[in-house]
């Protein structure tokens, strides 16, 4: 019913959702019209172009294969009115990606220092063939796989430098001493010096935010 607009999330306590009908939590005496599928189409595209800057069928419909062949039409309307360019990305054969145009004229670098822990089902993330294309990482979510057989740890964060994601890190909040703990290590490539000095911040801002300090 939620997904169907029939109903809205009116409360929330916790992990507990009190749901309402949604023309009675927002008032309407008639529903808003909803939106055409070449709305809804056109608004998914131009969202992962938004925050994506360059865009794939994949990354575009994650979750949503059904809604591929529409992406796709829409795409090869925008590239014949110059308003996509398509991009080969080198070593990477028939991988289909598209930017605007403007996107690709700038020069936007992201800043050298920027560190991260990233949650596994961050967007960066949770696309996995994305992050094997861009950063070459393969990650591992092993919640679900038996202590013995796991590599990263029950909940590995990955750790962004820059544009390279250097290690992996299974943390846990003891939240009894108010400290957070980092029950594996898993390092992906020498960070260097400066980088590691970051990554010690990135790691206390971390566990300010998981104690709300």
């Amino acid at each position: 019913m939620f997904f169907r607009g029939l109903v809205t999330i009116g409360a929330r306590q916790g992990m507990v959702k009190t749901y309402d009908l949604i023309g009675r939590h927002f008032g309407w005496d008639k529903a808003p019209k909803p939106a055409t599928e070449r709305q809804i189409t056109a608004y998914l595209l131009d969202r992962a172009l938004r925050s994506r800057g360059m865009v794939s069928l994949d990354s575009v419909c994650h979750l949503d294969a059904p809604r591929k062949k529409a992406v796709r039409e829409l795409i090869e309307s925008r590239v014949r009115r110059k308003l996509l360019v398509p991009v080969h990305i080198e070593g990477h054969g028939k991988a289909e990606h598209w930017a605007m145009p403007e996107t690709l004229a700038s020069e936007r670098v992201a800043p050298p220092g920027l560190t991260h822990i990233l949650s596994p089902f961050d967007p960066l993330i949770i696309q996995r063939k994305r992050l094997k294309l861009f950063f070459g990482y393969d990650h591992l979510f092993e919640a679900y796989v038996p202590a013995a057989k796991r590599k990263l740890g029950y909940f590995a964060l990955p750790v962004l430098v820059g544009d390279r994601i250097v290690a992996a890190a299974d943390l846990k909040a003891d939240r009894a001493a108010g400290k957070l703990l980092i029950q594996n290590w898993t390092r992906l490539e020498d960070a260097g010096a400066e980088a590691k000095a970051a990554i010690d911040e990135a790691l206390g801002r971390f566990e300010r935010f998981q104690f709300g300090d």
